[in-house]
């Protein structure tokens, strides 16, 4: 049997987590965390090999304590997490894309939270 995929999710909508929990069921194993001090906590445990590293980091930009931002820039900045995929899913306007990050915080995919509804980004993530 192959390995459960192991997501590591920075979203702070509770109705989003259950949504998007709901949507991807029981076939990837999700830690959610709704506070960027907290990811910044994750990602510390990752490099320090307390936790394991994820195979993909979803990642909300508008996030209550600070910008989402500082959460990418921390994963990239590791030789341990650097490497880590990122999708961006955020309501942040289509004024940023992917190819308007510094090439420092390469991510996999921009993701508009409007445009890719929770069955489609099941079906991305896949």
């Amino acid at each position: 049997m192959a390995k459960q995929k192991k997501f590591f999710w920075v979203e702070d909508e509770e109705e989003l987590i259950k949504v998007y929990t709901d949507a991807l069921g029981n076939n990837f194993n999700i830690e959610f965390v709704k506070l960027t001090q907290s990811a910044l906590d994750k990602i510390e445990e990752i490099k320090q090999g307390k936790t394991e590293k994820p195979d993909l980091v979803v990642l909300d930009l508008l996030l209550p304590d600070m910008n989402g931002i500082l959460v990418l820039e921390e994963l990239k900045k590791s030789p341990v997490t650097k490497n880590i995929p990122v999708f961006i899913l955020t309501n942040y306007g289509e004024e940023r894309t992917q190819e308007n990050f510094p090439e420092e915080l390469r991510i996999e995919k921009y993701l508009i939270k409007t445009n890719w509804p929770p069955t489609k980004l099941v079906s991305l993530i896949k």
